[in-house]
């Protein structure tokens, strides 16, 4: 067994790589360095863009930090309906939807993210897998690091 902030911050961690990394297939031709600076504009506007390694690098952390803000909340959750650690294979599919839903509706709109074209039917659910294996990757972290249980 693991205490609860080193299994946040582990699936966190678990949730944020799966989900940068199916960013970096999804969105080719697009750079890894265009997709890092793509999250620091929620920081920099469109001069992530022009920020080169450091706008970047920022992106990342912020990626990073946001994931694992969504694995406590995860962790959290789980105090009060512990299947969520018993089911991840349901639940960690549904965490990253919803997940999904909060950072297009809510947090990227409030920050400085430059306005986006409304996604294609393909994008929309290539999106969506990622997020579903965000969601997977976190829960069955979260999960195997506490027993199964919160």
């Amino acid at each position: 067994m693991s205490s609860k902030p080193i299994a946040i911050l582990l699936a966190g961690l678990a949730g944020g790589a799966a989900d940068i990394l199916t960013a970096f297939v999804i969105y080719r031709p697009a750079t890894p360095m265009a997709i890092l600076q793509s999250v620091a504009s929620g920081w920099l506007g469109k001069a992530a863009f022009k920020g080169g390694l450091p706008a970047a690098a920022l992106g990342l952390v912020s990626h990073f930090a946001i994931a694992i803000v969504f694995a406590a909340i995860f962790v959290i959750a789980a105090g009060q309906a512990p299947v969520l650690l018993k089911k991840p294979l349901i639940a960690g599919p549904m965490f990253g939807i919803c997940v999904y839903g909060i950072m297009n509706a809510i947090v990227v709109p409030l920050s400085n993210a430059p306005e986006r074209h409304a996604p294609t039917a393909m994008m929309l659910g290539l999106g969506l897998v990622a997020h579903v294996l965000f969601g997977l990757a976190l829960a069955f972290t979260a999960s195997r690091m506490l027993g199964g249980r919160a």
